[in-house]
Formats: structure tokens, sequence, C-alpha cells
């Protein structure tokens, strides 16, 4: 009996330590994108991606070592993997675009009703059937949205629609994923990731590059290195727990881009967003319980 409690109480503090571990790694993603935020006011979407994925390789390629090195990568599916670059690499445009235009609270508010627009494209791309447990969630969770942005009482912002598009080309992005998840391994996410990343975005560099200060040269490298290195912790996080667990944790991005918001930008909060945010959160955490009963 004893070994029986050891055992669960040992699997209960893994996963203490995946959730912890992925906490913070959510902590570094919203840290880069606040820095982020930052350098849209005097350099291009496309600059910004550019470098930031660059210095991002640095932690990879040492995450990468420590795994084997490129030798030991097997890509079993090029074509989609490609593709899953290629829609990060576009969606991220359109989330930096919207950095630029909203409070950073305001876009995640949005950015966090992907699992509800996943759960939609399912059915017509993959032919799920979705059940009214999930439908009633897909409902409240487009209440929510429609709280956020309160169309015909809120004049809608171009930082609206590109929130809004890069929430869709996301739930493209988890349904590729949901596709090869469990037959590609994780760098070769990562690494697709990230050259995506690149290859969308290096045309627009080109034309609208501007040589940055040493200041800003840092700001560049610190969000590079934090994205690199959150990729890390998540991998880290999913040895100690399942991706289940793992996946609500992104929302306590909330938490600190309301934070960031206030101490970077000055910036408040409207109560609309917060209560929409509620119900978009709440919505997105109930699809994902119920994702992971169908998969078990």
């Amino acid at each position: 009996m004893s070994v029986v409690a050891q055992s669960h109480r040992d699997a209960s503090e893994r996963i203490l330590a995946g959730l912890s571990i992925s906490l913070f790694a959510n902590l570094m993603f919203s840290t880069s994108d606040a820095i982020v935020k930052v350098l849209t006011v005097h350099y291009s979407v496309f600059q910004i991606v550019v470098t930031q994925a660059l210095f991002a390789l640095i932690p990879i390629a040492v995450m990468l070592h420590r795994t084997g090195g490129l030798h030991v990568l097997r890509v079993r599916h090029p074509k989609l993997v490609l593709l899953r670059g290629l829609l990060a690499g576009t969606g991220t445009v359109f989330g930096f675009f919207s950095f630029s235009q909203l409070p950073l609270a305001e876009t995640y508010s949005i950015f966090f009703s992907t699992p509800i627009m996943v759960t939609l494209l399912s059915i017509p791309l993959l032919g799920e059937r979705v059940g009214l447990h999930r439908w009633s969630a897909v409902i409240v969770g487009l209440i929510g949205v429609l709280v956020m942005v309160r169309p015909g009482f809120e004049s809608l912002h171009v930082g609206h629609a590109a929130a809004l598009m890069a929430a869709v080309i996301g739930s493209f992005t988890v349904l590729v994923m949901r596709r090869i998840a469990r037959e590609e391994q994780h760098a070769v996410m990562v690494i697709a990731v990230v050259l995506g990343l690149i290859v969308v975005s290096l045309p627009g560099m080109i034309l609208t590059f501007h040589m940055p200060s040493l200041h800003d040269m840092t700001l560049f490298a610190g969000a590079g290195l934090l994205m690199g290195s959150a990729q890390f912790f998540v991998v880290r996080a999913l040895s100690f727990a399942p991706a289940s667990a793992i996946a609500p944790m992104q929302y306590s991005q909330m938490l600190w881009a309301i934070l960031y918001g206030f101490v970077l930008f000055g910036t408040t909060v409207d109560p609309m967003v917060i209560l929409g945010a509620t119900i978009v959160i709440g919505s997105g955490a109930y699809i994902m319980q119920r994702e992971r009963r169908r998969a078990g």
C-alpha cells in the first residue's frame, strides 16, 4: 500500500513540476511579447520577426545539442511540417502587428479564442462530430469575443482584425499539429516554426530594414533569447506532465499582459475586456478538457 502511495505522490510531484516549468515558460513568452510591443514603435513587424527568430536559434541550438544534434532528427511528414512553419510565420506577422495596435491583454484575449476556432474548423476539415457540450462551449466562447470587441458599440480597430486573423491561422496550425504531433519530434516542430518565421518575413525585412541602435539590439536579442529559451522549458515541462495539463497554463499570460501593459505602457484594461476574456478562457479550458476525455 505504501508503494502505491509513494508512486502516486511521485506522479503528483512530477505534474506539479511540469506545471511550474510551464508557468515560467509562459512568463518568458509574455516578456518576449512585451519587448516586441516596445520595438514595434520604431521597427517593422517583419524586421522584428526575423531578428527575434535569429536570436531564438541560439537557445534552440543548445536544446538540440543536448538531445543529440541535427543527425538525430527525422522528418516524417515534410509537407505538413513545412505547412506548420509557414502558418506559424504568417500568424506571427499578424500577431505582432496586433501588438502594435492594441494593449497586450486585449490581443491575448482574442488569441485565446483559438481552441474555439479549432473546434469549428475540425468539423469541415477533419470530419469530426461535435457534441452538445462542445457546441455549448463554442457558443459561449463566441459570446465572450463579442463582449470584448462590442461591434456597434466600440469602433473595431485594424488591430482587432489582425488579432482575429492570427487566431484563425493559429487554429489551422493546431489542426496540422494534431495530425502530426505523435509522429514528429518536438525539436522538428520548433525548428520548423523558427525557420517559418524567417522565410515568411525576410522579404518584408529587406524592404523595411532600419539599422537598430545598440540599445534596441539588446531588446531584439532579449526577445529572441526569451522566446527560444521558452521553447526549451516547454519541452522540459512536457517531460514531467501531459500536454493536456500543460496547455491551460498559457492563460497565465493574461496576468503578465495586464502587468506589463500597466508598467511599460501605462494602459489599464477595460472591464468588458476582462469579462470577455474570462468567458473565452473558461470556454477554451472546457473545450480542452472535453478533448482530453475524447482522446482518453
